[in-house]
């Protein structure tokens, strides 16, 4: 049986990712944890820079750290992960798959962006990906999720990427959870 990692976005509580997995996979063991930094009203897994770039050398050691022996990762307790990330979320989710692939059997990336231009992700030896974007997301570059697709594929993955006509937030008519499942039906059946 798989587990899920939810990894919440930036100024968000757990509670957004939880709702989520919990309605994705209410079977499967669950973990949410609370990013470390205070933002906005909520919190996040790493901080952007004044110009929303992303420091992803720090990016990288915050997700190393995650994966340590005192990290969340560990804390959860969980064995074969599906790592769930959404926006800030997605982008950390990829980080830690890009330095623990063997910790997870695969990745939900819901309106992610790429580490870096040039990121490179270690052998994945055919895990799968779903990566859902948003066709009106103003938070992201309408390439953003192709790149990430494109890295991940170079990397041996599976991946499979659907373009929602949303913008950031989740899609109308519960479109994101649907497409989640019917992924997770062929890929993970329970």
């Amino acid at each position: 049986m798989i587990a899920i990692l939810g990894i919440h976005g930036s100024a968000q509580h757990p509670e957004v990712i939880s709702e989520f997995t919990n309605r994705l996979a209410p079977q499967q063991p669950r973990c949410s944890p609370r990013g470390t930094f205070v933002d906005g009203e909520g919190f996040t897994f790493f901080k952007r820079r004044s110009d929303r770039s992303i420091p992803h050398e720090e990016l990288i050691a915050l997700a190393r750290k995650s994966i340590s022996a005192d990290g969340f990762v560990v804390a959860c307790g969980l064995k074969d992960m599906l790592v769930v990330g959404y926006s800030s979320g997605a982008i950390f989710g990829t980080a830690l798959l890009a330095l623990a692939p063997e910790n997870f059997v695969g990745a939900i990336l819901l309106r992610p962006q790429p580490i870096s231009d040039d990121f490179t992700f270690p052998e994945l030896s055919g895990k799968p990906v779903l990566i859902i974007s948003g066709l009106h997301d103003n938070r992201r570059e309408p390439q953003h999720a192709s790149q990430v697709a494109d890295q991940l594929i170079a990397a041996n993955a599976v991946v499979t990427h659907h373009a929602l006509d949303a913008g950031h937030g989740w899609a109308p008519n519960d479109d994101d959870l649907v497409l989640a499942r019917s992924w997770m039906d062929e890929y993970f059946p329970t």
